[in-house]
């Protein structure tokens, strides 16, 4: 692209497909009815004229009877029209060749070209480029002069009028003029229209996602398939940066941050339309890698990003961007600018349903789907997996987590949380599950971990969280350790629900045994605790006399797997 410019006007021709006419289904119902109205007033212009050229030929006596066909034909061609959709075109066309022919009578009746209705094809032309569509125009046009001409050779030419030649002149100065006015007005319509058009069905794919990354596809390739430039990019603001996020017909993307600055930084801070030249692009040098070394305009996506547009020359002309389209571009960017921002807000709240906000991690309610798709997963491929492949559970707690927050203050212990948090996820592989349990206690899902790997993980979170200092209230650093309980699949049995109880029977053996340590769960542990969770969460203690046990009555003990806390944790 050797340049890119800034049109006020549509001067280039359009590229957008325009509407065939004439055509049954093309003219608009108000304007068959004003073109059928305006052959209903014919009749009475040409009173009117007759009335106003008292020295006319007076041999009229044909002229009623023409005046009324002529009024009879544009009734039958009207009703067929109005009655029969799918003869239109035919009425149309029939109506406009009986005019023809009549308009010639009254002109011939009335002193031929010379006399006083010659204007009444002028009239018949501007009424069907006009009403109807230019191409109709230009061809009544044609078919008037051709009468006239006709009119003249056979003699019927008055004194003066050049053999038809004049009246011909005046037709085409007038009626020509008006055609083509209606020429250039139909084709900038229907240009707009299909503007229009194109925009709305942009506008329509963006907001039917929630997606950020779709929404920002759909708009790029709508800009270079609907808009037609040559290239386009999506860049959204993260932080100090823009990112190419979707990119169309371009040359192409970086993953890295882009600068802000220069035009970039123009249109983002105005909220304005930028026109930057291929000299300022390659100065700036900061679209050169996604756009290439061309001019392009860019324009706010509501202050979240820009939309950059690109078009190349032809035959090493500048590309040429007119008024309108940088108009399409801004409507487009602000149907843009409210899908990112309910993309953005359902992708902040999809993160707060399954993320613990203090942490960052996962929150219980992911953990537990997780947990369970896993277990799922390893029950259904059971037969066909090779010997060796487990899945384990660790659950990790804080000791003595009540007594720092009681010397130091919540403040200082949602720190060690997050910093705990932190340690853990640094801990494990980027493909292992690390969740907040509930108040201090986290949970990890190993995939593929047996027994022994699992130990080897719990101890090594256990000796990075004792290593890590931590610092209180003071600047003086406190040793904050935990206790963790791992459990394993098929050992402690095949469900979610038997890990769980089987880890958590595990964690509270290292707090009795003095905490800062790692338990494994013994074998069956967690099928029989598991089946214990279940009986107490269908069935109800029963009080001596069968009926429900009063308020305060100590039911069978076994291990809950929801989060609580234990006076033995501290």
């Amino acid at each position: 692209m050797d340049d890119l410019r800034s049109v006020p006007g549509a001067g280039e021709e359009s590229r957008l497909p325009t509407a065939p006419l004439p055509a049954g289904g093309a003219f608009a119902p108000a304007r068959i009815a004003l073109y059928f109205g305006s052959r209903y007033t014919a009749p009475l212009l040409a009173m009117v004229a007759l009335a106003a050229r008292p020295g006319a030929p007076e041999d009229r006596d044909l002229l009623p009877a023409v005046l009324a066909a002529q009024v009879v034909c544009a009734f039958a061609c009207h009703a067929l029209a109005w009655r029969r959709p799918e003869a239109l075109r035919a009425a149309v066309w029939g109506g406009l060749v009986a005019d023809v022919l009549a308009v010639s009578a009254m002109v011939n009746l009335t002193g031929g070209p010379g006399g006083p209705l010659t204007f009444l094809f002028t009239v018949q032309a501007l009424a069907a480029g006009i009403l109807l569509s230019a191409s109709l125009g230009i061809r009544v046009l044609i078919l008037s002069m051709l009468a006239i001409l006709a009119l003249g050779f056979l003699g019927s030419a008055g004194p003066g009028s050049a053999g038809g030649l004049e009246p011909v002149l005046r037709l085409w100065v007038i009626g020509g003029a008006g055609t083509l006015f209606s020429a250039f007005n139909e084709r900038e319509l229907t240009r707009r229209n299909a503007e229009l058009s194109m925009v709305r069905q942009i506008a329509l794919d963006i907001q039917n996602t929630l997606s950020l990354g779709v929404v920002l596809e759909h708009l790029a390739r709508g800009v270079t398939e609907g808009l037609h430039f040559d290239g386009a990019a999506a860049l959204i603001r993260e932080d100090d940066v823009l990112k190419c996020i979707a990119a169309s017909g371009v040359t192409g993307a970086v993953s890295r941050g882009l600068e802000i600055r220069g035009p970039l930084a123009r249109a983002l801070a105005t909220g304005l339309p930028v026109v930057v030249t291929r000299e300022e692009a390659r100065r700036d040098g900061c679209l050169v890698e996604v756009l290439g070394a061309r001019g392009y305009v860019a324009l706010s996506i509501g202050g979240h990003g820009l939309l950059v547009a690109t078009r190349a020359g032809r035959k090493g002309r500048p590309g040429r961007l007119h008024a309108h389209e940088i108009e399409s571009l801004a409507r487009l960017t602000h149907h843009a600018a409210v899908a990112v921002a309910n993309a953005r807000l359902h992708e902040h709240v999809s993160t707060l349903a399954v993320t613990d906000p203090l942490t960052g991690l996962a929150n219980h309610g992911e953990l537990q789907r997780r947990l369970a798709a896993e277990a799922g997963r390893l029950q259904r491929y059971a037969p066909l997996r090779a010997p060796g492949h487990r899945l384990a559970l660790l659950l990790i707690d804080i000791d003595h987590f009540k007594r720092f927050n009681d010397r130091f203050g919540h403040p200082a212990g949602d720190e060690v949380l997050r910093a705990v948090a932190a340690t853990l996820q640094g801990a494990v592989r980027s493909f292992d599950v690390v969740a907040r349990y509930g108040g201090e206690e986290f949970a990890a899902i190993l995939p593929e971990t047996g027994t022994e790997g699992a130990v080897a993980v719990a101890e090594r979170i256990r000796a990075a969280v004792a290593a890590a200092p931590f610092a209180g209230a003071s600047t003086r650093p406190v040793a904050i350790t935990v206790s963790v309980g791992v459990a394993a699949s098929p050992e402690n049995g095949r469900s979610a629900a038997d890990l769980i109880a089987a880890a958590d029977a595990a964690l509270y053996r290292s707090k009795e045994a003095g905490r800062n340590r790692v338990t494994l769960a013994e074998r069956g542990e967690g099928t029989r605790l598991g089946s214990i969770v279940e009986i107490g969460a269908k069935r109800r203690p029963k009080g001596p006399d069968g009926g429900p046990a009063p308020a305060g009555s100590r039911r069978a003990r076994g291990r809950s797997s929801l989060p609580r806390s234990r006076t033995p944790r501290g």
